[in-house]
């Protein structure tokens, strides 16, 4: 055609460029875009009717359970709690390194935990996203005894990450480090948590069990979610067992609606992220008390420490009114999805307007200059 030149683009297609300005599609003036979004022109190999079904969380199992010794040659135990032991393993075929998660027999209430262990299992097997733990079987031994071997993860729990945050603002001084930077990875963490519950929440499931304990930091910065024995199925399905009314979980996290005895969905999860994100910014507990009556009545009524940083660092207000929207103590006036709260997030830590609220100014203006400093330091850091 007179005027245009033909190319082949990354599409494998003809194109033809078009020399004329000011067509509807083309970039808005100073770089910005007409704000479409892509669509799904090329599709994949369709396994959308097999990896969207209902997860099956009930604590049944249809088939025997191997010898895990056949399997795995375990090495050494480093961690050991109330209900399971965690052991380092072989495996005798392929040489990798496995954690073994061991539930002790002889528990006073076995049966609930046999329960929550096989439950955390197959919900943990059934979550294939990259911040759900990989699962490599459930096994039984020679005296009857269950243990799940998943991925072996060197690194430590975000609370572990927050002591040793705080251990050493406390030795040096807040000042002797960049708080800014170190709240910001602190903030990238919270944003993979948050990655992996909008995979669980689309799936249908609640994890009822956030925690800083149960959040793990690879040695790489992978981030996963861990412990889904509580999880529960929310938008039906003839496996979804029915919440039940006994209270579990950990009573620093527990969500209003759980200690009124009320139905749960997704925005409890969400109540829990924003006692965790509190936690994360003012590196000090969100909610408080002198006992575990005294955490549960705050717990109740939303009582919520304020969010001062422990060693006195300012916090922007645009965080204060993401934290205060997160854990808000009605249900309708909490974010309604983990989506949106993310995106908050994420719009803070690049300068831009919020919808949990009213922004002042300034504080977008002071926020925005330092996120420009940031890219400065990154273009001047020499490549690794």
């Amino acid at each position: 055609m007179p005027g245009n030149k033909v190319e082949t683009d990354l599409s494998g297609t003809v194109a033809f460029a078009d020399s004329r300005s000011g067509a509807p599609d083309d970039p808005a003036p100073g770089g910005g875009t007409c704000g479409k979004e892509l669509e799904d022109l090329i599709r994949g190999v369709d396994v959308d009717p097999y990896v969207n079904l209902d997860l099956d969380v009930s604590p049944g199992l249809e088939a025997a359970l191997d010898a895990v010794d056949d399997k795995y040659r375990k090495l050494s135990a480093f961690a050991q709690g109330g209900t399971a032991t965690l052991s380092i393993a072989r495996d005798r075929n392929l040489k990798r390194l496995v954690a073994v998660k061991s539930l002790n027999m002889d528990s006073p209430n076995i049966a609930e935990q046999l329960e929550a262990f096989v439950t955390e299992a197959k919900v943990t097997a059934q979550l294939d996203h990259p911040g759900v733990i990989p699962v490599y079987g459930l096994f039984r031994d020679a005296d009857n005894g269950i243990h799940l071997v998943m991925k072996l993860v060197n690194g430590k729990t975000l609370r572990e990450y927050l002591r040793n945050t705080v251990m050493n603002y406390r030795i040096r001084g807040v000042d002797a480090f960049d708080e800014n930077l170190q709240l910001r990875k602190r903030l990238e963490i919270f944003l993979r948590v948050c990655d992996t519950l909008v995979y669980a929440h689309h799936r249908g499931v609640i994890h009822r069990d956030l925690k800083p304990e149960n959040i793990m930091i690879g040695e790489f910065m992978e981030v996963f979610v861990m412990d889904w024995g509580l999880a529960r199925v929310i938008h039906g399905g003839e496996n979804s067992p029915p919440v039940k009314k006994k209270i579990s979980g950990t009573p620093r996290y527990f969500p209003p609606e759980v200690l009124r005895g009320e139905p749960l969905d997704s925005r409890s999860d969400i109540f829990t992220l924003g006692l965790i994100l509190q936690e994360i910014v003012t590196l000090r507990y969100a909610i408080t008390g002198n006992n575990k009556k005294e955490i549960i009545d705050h717990g109740r009524n939303a009582d919520i420490e304020p969010v001062e940083h422990l060693f006195k660092w300012k916090i922007d207000n645009p965080l204060r009114s993401i934290i205060r929207k997160a854990t808000a103590y009605k249900l309708e006036e909490r974010y309604q999805t983990v989506e949106a709260l993310a995106e908050d997030v994420r719009r803070y830590m690049a300068g831009l307007s919020l919808s949990s609220g009213k922004e002042n100014l300034l504080d977008r203006f002071l926020r925005f200059v330092f996120e420009r400093i940031l890219k400065v330091k990154d273009v001047g850091r020499p490549a690794t």
